[in-house]
């Protein structure tokens, strides 16, 4: 007897998901490992006991940039600013790290003991372990420094003094840092655009309507986004008063975007916990167009999408800062301990009690390797997508088993109905179609209606060719696409690989000057 596919793949998924939660388990007992950083701004002394100690300025590549011992911050400049605004101060994440190799002439030793000076001491700071005997650093202590405001603008802020004495077998290491939030000259952000027009479109996903649909068994569709996961686009040839159709500058895109698109995604994948990291691959974002007077958008992004499997009472690590743009701490993961910003707040239906409002953030990522990536090209429009049949991307059309894929979701797959009468799935996103013979199992069409999502494009205000920015509008961008088999063929049954895949991306625009 030839079984039917959504039959066969429901069993597979019976019968994988114990490896998958034995996997997680394994994965999560690593992710209370603090990483070591890269790079570290000695603080002086001398050379032959440097690297005894050493600060962390926010993230892994800062090293000082005034004299041997200074960090000047631009205010907004992500790399030492944890909340990546310029809004007149710099929120510096200040730790302290032993075990350093990164000074010429120094061997590293375990220290016994790190004091900090006096002044230093109200600040808060956190010695590392003293028992470590590799790279490693202490928990952050987040610090705001404020920009100065004259008549004439703002200025640097006064300089911010930090000391220590860490002492090892051998010998003592006197650091000092010197920090100064300075105006912003450029750091993180798109060039002006020589044409005239503004320089940058910004594309945050909204608090609602997100849906992300990969491959064909229905297992892993109706993902959501996480609100305010940000596009940049920096723009050219759109000018003051006649050309409102910019182009996007693809070099200067990729200098400016992000690592990953947004803070990872907590998800319970077929009861599986899951956490998933879109990175932007090299480039992120290309052959973007933007008109400033209708608003319609276009683009390829192109995203890797990382799947580690993890644990219901830690799905991705989180930010100790339970407020969007709050700065805190992550709780867990490679930086565990470090400085970041929450971006995002998730709530995961059906997990763990304590796992259940999820405060995400670029700045915390899981540990270890994923056990999947899915490589993904997604032609962007705010106007329509489609994919036609027979059979897309290669993919059988019968993934229903003999019923069709045209009946409304019911079940896990309908948990809430927005106001205009659409679904949303357990998971968070929008359901658009399932099985009429298992309304809970979400699917693609066959090939006689094709797969078809539709965007919208927002005319920006205040309107073209008034010269007020920035000029908004909310849009929604939709792209259908295939993707091709992942290195894990744990990740290719449960998903339906290769297949189409498709998404729905509402998302707040906005043209900066």
């Amino acid at each position: 007897m030839v079984r039917p596919v959504h039959s066969t793949i429901a069993m597979t998924q019976r019968s994988l998901s114990k490896a998958l939660r034995s996997l997680s388990i394994a994965g999560v007992a690593t992710l209370v490992v603090t990483s070591s950083a890269t790079a570290f701004v000695g603080g002086g002394g001398a050379a032959h006991t440097d690297c005894f100690a050493a600060w962390q300025v926010t993230t892994a590549g800062v090293t000082a940039n005034r004299g041997p011992t200074g960090v000047d911050c631009q205010d907004g400049d992500p790399a030492c600013d944890v909340d990546g605004e310029a809004n007149g101060r710099c929120t510096f994440g200040i730790s302290v790290c032993t075990g350093s190799t990164a000074v010429a002439g120094c061997v590293a030793e375990s220290v016994t003991e790190v004091a900090f000076s006096r002044r230093t001491e109200r600040f808060g700071l956190a010695a590392p372990d003293p028992a470590a005997t590799e790279a490693g650093c202490g928990q952050a202590t987040v610090l705001p420094v404020a920009l100065r405001t004259t008549p004439r603008g703002p200025r640097p802020s006064r300089t911010v003094i930090l000391g220590l004495t860490a002492t090892a077998a051998s010998g003592r290491d006197r650091d000092v840092l010197r920090l100064r939030c300075v105006p912003n000259a450029g750091a993180g952000q798109c060039p002006a655009n020589a044409s005239g027009g503004p320089r940058e479109l910004r594309m945050a996903v909204a608090a609602s309507g997100t849906d992300l649909d990969n491959g064909m068994s229905g297992q892993s569709h109706n993902f959501p986004l996480p609100a305010g996961s940000t596009l940049r686009m920096c723009l050219s040839g759109c000018d003051a008063t006649t050309n409102p159709a910019c182009v996007e500058d693809d070099a200067a895109t990729a200098l400016v975007q992000s690592a990953t698109f947004g803070p990872p995604l907590p998800l319970l994948a077929g009861g599986v916990p899951t956490c998933i990291v879109n990175r932007f691959a090299t480039p992120g974002l290309t052959s973007g167009t933007a008109d400033l007077a209708s608003g319609e958008i276009a683009a390829a992004l192109h995203l890797l999408s990382d799947v580690y499997l993890t644990a219901d009472t830690q799905i991705c690590p989180t930010c100790s800062a339970d407020d969007v743009g709050g700065t805190g701490r992550c709780t867990a993961g490679r930086r565990a301990g470090q400085a970041c910003r929450t971006e995002s707040i998730m709530e995961v239906s059906g997990a763990h009690a304590s796992s259940r409002r999820l405060a995400v953030s670029a700045d915390c990522l899981p540990v270890g390797r994923p056990v999947g990536t899915l490589s993904l090209t997604l032609p962007l429009t705010t106007a329509t997508a489609a994919l036609d049949g027979p059979a897309a991307c290669g993919a059988p059309d019968d993934t229903c088993g003999g019923g069709t894929c045209s009946a409304t979701c019911d079940g896990s797959a309908c948990v809430a109905t927005t106001a205009d009468g659409q679904c949303i799935d357990a998971k968070g996103g929008v359901s658009q179609l399932c099985c009429s013979n298992n309304p809970r199992t979400p699917c693609f069409p066959d090939s006689s209606q094709g797969i078809v999502r539709t965007g919208s494009a927002g005319t920006p205000t205040p309107a073209w060719p008034e010269q007020t920015y920035p000029k908004t509008a909310a849009a929604t961008l939709v792209s259908t696409f295939c993707e091709p088999r992942t290195e894990s063929a744990v990740i290719d049954i449960v998903t339906g690989l290769p297949g189409p895949g498709a998404l729905v991306l509402p998302v707040e625009q906005a043209f900066l000057p």
